[in-house]
């Protein structure tokens, strides 16, 4: 009983070691259309501090702020009169999914006339032209 306990932990224990040893999944690209609009957007941002630090960003991120956000906003606008903020992930990565050049997944917050709440959502991209196709949600939570 003892060997099989010892055992077990020495699996759990390489387990551990080997995950954290394989490098991080790799976000997938952006379109040369993506690409061109997100610097162009980044280009024009007030500061040079703040156009490093979205420079920066990953690509889930570029994607969430700077394509599907206004695509959220004006999705929450009419679906929840009074919706003045939209953000999409938070700095959790796990927050901000970009399968592909052709869809965001994630989940967000917009505040509206009730507060803040929660949802999830797809946004879908045209990569060849850089556009947000729709974009839905999958759920909403109560507001806080």
């Amino acid at each position: 009983m003892i060997r099989i306990a010892s055992a077990m932990v020495v699996t759990t224990t390489l387990a551990i070691t080997l995950a954290a040893q394989v490098p991080p999944h790799a976000e997938p690209a952006l379109s040369p259309a993506e690409t061109a609009i997100v610097n162009k957007k980044i280009a024009t941002l007030h500061t040079e501090s703040d156009r490093k630090v979205a420079g920066e960003w990953s690509n889930s991120k570029k994607v969430a702020e700077i394509l599907c956000r206004p695509a959220a906003t004006a999705y929450w606008k009419k679906k929840a009169p009074g919706t003045d903020r939209v953000f999409l992930g938070t700095s959790a990565p796990e927050t901000l999914i970009l399968e592909s050049d052709h869809r965001l997944t994630g989940s967000g917050q917009y505040r509206g006339s009730k507060g803040w709440t929660d949802f999830r959502f797809t946004c879908d991209l045209d990569p060849a032209k850089g556009a947000v196709t729709a974009f839905e949600t999958t759920s909403a939570a109560a507001s806080h």
